[in-house]
């Protein structure tokens, strides 16, 4: 939920803008402790969670106060519902299994290393490539607030052979400052300098060049790579693709005189009256505002008990699944199970991450980052957008274009949400294959790009 191109676009263009020239752009810092050197050694990493943390947090959400009551008939529409709490918070205190849950946690091969001073840890898996088949490398990024556990359930759909040429090894990483990668006690590490971070790791475990898939904040890292690296991010995949460009913000601006000529009569009204966007950007980004603003602040409201972590996370599940769950009892949230919300929650708590993550939000939202301009340089790398009905927010295929130059395709859905792989695992799976596919055939015919992932000549 990192989109800003309301306020990033009122920014003049940077001309000649190159990153590693830009003093505003911390590509290369250290930003571990000074007393320790890089450690670029790949090691094997398990989930263990102690039983003083486990039994502590049982105890907390055995003896939460009471909650105030919510107004009558306002379901979600003032960011919770209290009456929907114990849902959650009773079955985390007596039926989640620990045990269990941690082993599903481990079920993947996961790794740490080194980068830049910091502990990255990560998901890596290289299928079994079958005769006749060639093995392409993805870089998945999850979102907030998310975790690597948005992606647990389209992984082994994702690596398992089809009838495609490919096969796909993934690398799932986690954010620094979320879950298992360390923080930074420094300013400025935001989604620019993680994407620093995630070529390096590409480059790590032996991959030049690479393909991204990124949804919410793993889309504006996307984003970055793909602006960054252009020569080595084969295909960008994205569920929530931005155009931050000028020419971007002035066609959508000047399509609300007469939307026909930006978009087919169907989707029309995801986008307009602008009034209407406007509006629910106003009402529903208030966290947006905090989290840039005031990180610790938040964080610490945030994360101090289970209850609190659970609230806010349920909001923001629930305002960016579908733009109507305001007025559902339920918050809309039934379409995701309670082990799936509460495995997150989990990574979140027991590494006490709730501050360090977002703080991504200020490290990247401010006038650094603005005034280097980096968001509206265009790309040529080739470029899938998905939309789902329910996604924060449509961009036309034009506006799109302004920034990714290969715009491939643009697949609108006709329902889902923002958090599709964690919604609709089978639906995003065959999205992903597909967009890869012709990503891959895109290349072939128009970059020069060789049938083994697209590598030009």
């Amino acid at each position: 939920m990192m989109y800003s191109w309301l306020v990033l676009g009122l920014v003049a263009a940077a001309a000649g803008y190159d990153y590693r020239s830009d003093p505003e752009i911390y590509h290369d810092k250290w930003w571990g402790p000074e007393s320790i050197k890089e450690d670029t050694s790949i090691r094997p990493f398990k989930v263990e969670w102690k039983k003083e943390m486990v039994e502590d947090l049982l105890y907390r959400l055995n003896n939460r106060r009471p909650m105030t009551p919510p107004l009558k008939g306002t379901n979600y529409n003032y960011g919770l519902n209290t009456d929907t709490m114990s849902y959650w918070l009773d079955y985390w205190a007596s039926n989640y299994n620990f045990t269990t849950r941690e082993e599903y946690l481990n079920q993947y091969p996961q790794f740490l290393t080194n980068i830049q001073g910091l502990k990255i840890h990560f998901i890596w898996i290289k299928p079994e490539v079958p005769k006749g088949k060639y093995s392409i490398p993805l870089l998945m990024l999850h979102g907030y607030p998310g975790s690597v556990r948005e992606f647990y359930d389209v992984i082994d759909d994702i690596i398992k052979p089809t009838g495609r040429d490919f096969v796909v090894e993934v690398v799932i990483p986690s954010f620094p400052g979320f879950g298992y990668s360390d923080a930074t006690n420094y300013p400025g590490l935001g989604t620019a300098e993680m994407a620093f971070i995630f070529e390096k790791l590409m480059t790590r475990l032996g991959h030049e060049r690479f393909y991204v898939h990124g949804g919410d904040a793993g889309a504006v890292i996307g984003n970055n790579l793909a602006t960054f690296f252009p020569e080595k991010v084969l295909g960008y995949h994205s569920t929530m693709a931005v155009a931050t460009t000028d020419e971007a913000l002035s066609l959508i601006t000047a399509g609300s005189v007469y939307p026909a000529t930006l978009m087919p009569a169907d989707l029309i009204s995801r986008l307009y009256p602008l009034k209407n966007t406007l509006q629910y950007l106003a009402q529903d980004f208030g966290y947006f505002h905090i989290h840039t603003a005031k990180p610790d602040a938040i964080g610490l409201c945030v994360g101090e008990t289970p209850t609190s972590l659970l609230g806010w996370f349920l909001h923001l599940f629930s305002i960016f699944s579908r733009r109507t769950n305001g007025d559902n009892p339920m918050g809309g949230l039934e379409i995701y199970s309670r082990d799936q919300i509460i495995d997150n929650l989990m990574i979140y708590w027991d590494t006490e991450t709730a501050t360090t993550s977002i703080r991504m939000y200020a490290e990247t939202i401010n006038l650094r980052n603005l005034r280097s301009g980096y968001f509206r340089v265009p790309t040529p790398v080739p470029t899938i957008a998905v939309q789902a009905l329910g996604e924060i927010f449509y961009m036309p295929p034009a506006a799109l274009n302004t920034k990714f130059t290969n715009l491939v395709a643009v697949d609108v859905l006709d329902d889902y949400g923002h958090f599709l792989a964690l919604e609709q695992p089978k639906i995003f799976v065959e999205l992903l294959l597909s967009g890869l596919q012709r990503i891959i055939q895109f290349s072939k015919q128009n970059m020069n790009g060789d049938a083994e992932g697209g590598n030009y000549v």
